[in-house]
């Protein structure tokens, strides 16, 4: 097993991705902690994945808050000894207009959602890894990020920010045996996806467990020289 007992941080878990994710790292022998705003989202994710409910649990917690993010890692710290892996799979997309146009409400929502969260809970996150002097963090971005789209101003620049957090966190923490990097996901396969796209062709999208496969790589030994890279997972979408 790639992952046997390492303690893992999936923010925003119970989404259509992140229980794919925690699938596959608990399949891998991770202990896999999840988020979720609501109790129902964790109920129906442990009810999908009952074979792995001992390793598997959950907090309820806003990481865009800080209070709570901290303590957070903090409990989460307290409980396992340690905290060994984080995937900041906290984010969304809103529909948005052209700059001129757009309201400070919705940039605001986006920029915390996407880049806020990822920055509380790293920065707490890694208060613990650098005493292990041993830590792997992977931020999901997006293809938007570096390929911008007219209309999608909050969601592409949080997601561009996301990135240099990402290589500069990497390079802050290069001598103490922690790897940072990030995944850039074009259109992901999701019952979320299908419904909102028009005219969808899913056949060149990308399979959530192809998303959740590459974050395991990135989360193993196997990775250990990779620090600071964007990994683009774009499907047919190229």
């Amino acid at each position: 097993m790639k992952l046997k007992d390492k303690i893992t941080i999936i923010t925003g878990g119970t989404g259509a991705i992140g229980r794919v994710i925690a699938q596959t790292f608990l399949s891998e022998g991770a202990k896999v902690i999840v988020t979720f705003r609501r109790e129902e989202e964790f109920s129906n994710v442990l009810s999908k994945l009952s074979e792995f409910k001992e390793n598997l649990s959950g907090k309820k917690v806003d990481v865009t808050i800080a209070d709570q993010a901290k303590q957070f890692m903090d409990e989460t710290a307290q409980r396992f000894g340690r905290i060994d892996i984080l995937v900041n799979g906290v984010g969304g997309f809103a529909p948005s207009a052209h700059i001129v146009d757009l309201d400070e409400k919705t940039w605001d929502f986006l920029l915390n959602l996407n880049l806020k969260s990822a920055f509380l809970c790293s920065k707490y996150a890694l208060s613990y890894m650098l005493k292990q002097k041993y830590g792997k963090i992977v931020n999901i971005s997006a293809k938007l990020a570096l390929e911008p789209a007219a209309g999608t101003g909050p969601y592409s620049a949080s997601k561009s920010a996301l990135i240099t957090l990402t290589e500069t966190l990497a390079k802050e923490v290069k001598d103490s045996g922690i790897n940072v990097n990030a995944v850039a996901l074009s259109l992901v396969k999701t019952e979320e996806n299908l419904k909102s796209i028009t005219k969808p062709d899913p056949s060149k999208w990308v399979e959530p467990e192809d998303v959740a496969n590459t974050i395991l790589f990135l989360c193993s030994d196997e990775a250990k020289s990779i620090n600071g890279d964007v990994i683009k997972v774009y499907g047919k979408l190229i």
